[in-house]
């Protein structure tokens, strides 16, 4: 891996070691050693340590005493945690602007959305990417940089859900676009209250369909 640049230098480490996790190069359990990432990627080890905090914060690392830090297994009930947050932060958006968007945002969720119907099932990160751009025109509307910041330190929920799909990743794709799709709708009514319905089955619907698939719905599960 070249160099990478000063400027961003915490944000390009945090988001080269989240990869590596989220591509299962660092598999769960696996002990992350700061000197074989420093040769790597051509820095000190003083932006590695500050990675790895950042990662802890996410829960995506976990440090532990004289053993220093490794992968955390994510569990299902991970998932549904950072997607009830996700969620939540979305509609708290959708109701600081009153459910209303400008032509030019609208426009712009249309085009992401047309692109997202185009891709395959081997361009997942690809179709994560499109995810991500969407729903940050949401969340981004009110103007609250701390409220941005939190919905994106749970932004890792859509990779560990996608990659750890047991159906066809094909399925997966279409499903991704049918949703949006749904999603899109939604914001087209200027309904403060269809709108937050919306998101919040957007996130929460194949959530509860994958729990009860493996037998894990929470009791306080509400929809």
């Amino acid at each position: 891996m070249s160099e990478l640049s000063y400027q961003t230098l915490r944000e390009n480490v945090v988001s080269a070691i989240r990869t590596k996790i989220l591509n299962q190069e660092l598999a769960p359990g696996t002990r992350i050693v700061e000197q074989s990432l420093s040769r790597e990627f051509g820095i000190s080890r003083g932006p590695i340590r500050e990675a790895l905090r950042q990662l802890e914060q996410e829960g995506l690392v976990e440090y532990t005493r004289n053993a220093g830090c490794s992968v955390k297994a994510i569990t299902l009930e991970d998932i549904y945690e950072i997607y009830l947050l996700r969620s939540h932060y979305e509609i708290l958006a959708v109701r600081l602007c009153n459910g209303i968007f400008s032509p030019a945002e609208i426009e712009k969720m249309k085009k992401i959305l047309a692109d997202m119907k185009t891709l395959q099932s081997g361009e997942f990160g690809r179709l994560i990417a499109c995810d991500h751009m969407f729903h940050q025109i949401i969340i981004q509307k009110p103007g609250l940089p701390r409220l941005l910041k939190a919905w994106k330190e749970l932004d890792y929920g859509s990779y560990i859900i996608g990659s750890n799909n047991d159906s066809n990743k094909t399925v997966f794709a279409e499903h991704q676009y049918a949703n949006h799709h749904r999603l899109m709708d939604s914001l087209l009514t200027k309904d403060t209250e269809i709108i937050c319905r919306a998101i919040f089955d957007h996130y929460m619907l194949p959530m509860k369909k994958t729990m009860e698939k493996r037998g894990s719905l929470p009791d306080n599960f509400q929809l």
